[in-house]
């Protein structure tokens, strides 16, 4: 019953026996930001790869400078959160139809235009140059005068002026930032707002108009920007190892700017740090964690020697911040439907110094479930993750019906397999990641008709970008 919550991990094979003349080779190694972020993207494109798997993956290929590394990250990233509206530039200054341009040039064509208008630190002749010698490098030198003509021409489009407002001729880059064009490209928000904020913001449709049916259009715009850039990363401190206080003057004796969170344990980078910077990660002083992800562990509130299940637990992120409440004294039962996810949990628990969790393999039927009966509960279920578009970019083009219901079966299926191994005077959490009623409030209080001795006595929904992800949890009793 839970087949969907394992993602099918795709592997691109590097085999030329089994590749189509056309398809590209993957380089031996790596040498360059831009070929790195190319490859990543094709990976994506090809096989429904994510980002982080592909550079998993491609670990040892991978011979490039933290600085470069994080460029790709940028490109690859950014190129799937804004594709609609790389598109959309594109397209307005192609002379033939789209679907007679191949499918890896288009590829190579989004990540010139994204550095070109997204990229305040790139000189534009920089992404020209760069994304015209990289279709040589590919091993496709038919494609540098298209290249460089579309990128040119998508140049030519753009002007130094900025607005602070939605215009069909402004281009989102940041909050109260839109870069001007010479020309409308996008449907007039004041006339069609879930069209503009769709191509403008680079979301689908449905989800534009979905939005704006619950929110108003200043919400969603805000909405929509909080997942289109980097926000403020929070770490939570591990209470077993220091205090907040402690790591907080530790952070900033090493020049890091941080200050407290609203979460107990919360930490907030004040700016952006590459994470090697990070002191006391290895030592297990800390994990980082959004506020809005720490706030579940809260709520749920776990007591030394009680017997806890985390129910869909891998990575391990939330059962690793429920073993630190109840100060590593219990037991908590972390199940999940992969094996290599449930090494995941062990090595952030063997890093944390954390002692009390006990891993399990369930199948996707649910059967092999624990048997005993618990005092606190944890369904982390899987969901659309639309409160945390912003660090699964590849989530944005999944949100569509048929996905939302398929989710809320297994959604269903998980609480009402939970409520019936929880102890009568026991608690539960539901927790999602989305801001979605559907999949939330809506969706318990369905299943609680079946269970009325349960009654929710705590929801808290947090919004993207207020301050943090979107989020909700439940408390059940």
């Amino acid at each position: 019953m839970w087949s969907d919550v394992v993602k099918k991990k795709n592997v691109w094979e590097d085999q030329s026996k089994s590749r189509p003349a056309d398809e590209l080779a993957l380089p031996q190694y790596f040498r360059s930001a831009r070929q790195l972020a190319f490859f990543l993207l094709e990976a994506y494109r090809t096989e429904d790869q994510f980002v982080a798997d592909s550079l998993q993956q491609w670990s040892r290929r991978i011979d490039l400078s933290q600085q470069d590394r994080r460029l790709a990250m940028e490109i690859s990233i950014g190129v799937i959160r804004r594709q609609l509206t790389l598109d959309t530039l594109i397209e307005s200054q192609l002379t033939r139809p789209r679907e007679k341009v191949e499918p890896a040039l288009w590829t190579l064509l989004r990540t010139g235009v994204y550095q070109l208008v997204m990229l305040d630190q790139i000189p534009d002749h920089a992404a020209v140059s760069e994304t015209v010698e990289l279709a040589g490098k590919v091993g496709r030198e038919r494609w540098k005068k298209l290249v460089n003509a579309i990128l040119r021409s998508v140049g030519r489009l753009l002007t130094t002026d900025e607005v602070t407002e939605p215009q069909a001729n402004a281009v989102p880059l940041s909050t109260q930032r839109f870069r001007c064009l010479t020309t409308d490209l996008f449907p007039d928000p004041k006339v069609d707002q879930a069209g503009y904020f769709s191509r403008a913001f680079s979301y689908p449709q449905s989800v534009m108009t979905d939005w704006l049916s619950r929110y108003d259009s200043q919400q969603v715009q805000s909405i929509a920007q909080w997942f289109n850039q980097r926000n403020t990363l929070y770490l939570r401190t591990n209470l077993l190892q220091n205090s907040r206080d402690e790591l907080l003057n530790e952070l900033r004796s090493a020049g890091i700017a941080v200050s407290p969170g609203a979460e107990p344990q919360s930490i907030r980078l004040e700016n952006a740090v590459p994470l090697e910077s990070l002191v006391g990660f290895d030592a297990g002083k800390f994990t980082i964690q959004d506020e809005s992800a720490m706030a579940a562990g809260n709520l749920l509130s776990p007591q030394p020697d009680e017997t806890v299940w985390d129910l869909c637990a891998a990575p391990g992120t939330k059962t690793t911040h429920l073993a630190e409440l109840m100060f590593n004294r219990g037991t908590i039962v972390a199940t999940d439907v992969s094996p290599d996810r449930l090494e995941k949990i062990e090595q952030n628990a063997s890093r944390l110094g954390l002692t009390c969790i006990r891993t399990q393999l369930i199948n996707t039927r649910g059967a092999t479930l624990p048997e005993e009966q618990f005092d606190a509960i944890l369904v982390d279920a899987p969901c659309s993750n639309s409160g945390v578009l912003g660090k699964r970019p590849e989530a944005r083009w999944r949100l569509d019906e048929h996905s939302l219901q398929e989710l809320q079966k297994i959604q269903q299926d998980l609480l009402q397999t939970a409520l019936r191994q929880l102890k009568p005077e026991g608690r539960l959490v539901y927790s999602t990641c989305s801001f979605d009623p559907r999949e939330n409030g809506e969706l318990l209080k369905t299943v609680l008709t079946q269970f009325p001795e349960r009654q929710i006595v705590q929801e808290n929904l947090h919004l993207p970008g207020a301050p943090s992800d979107g989020g909700y949890q439940a408390l059940v009793r």
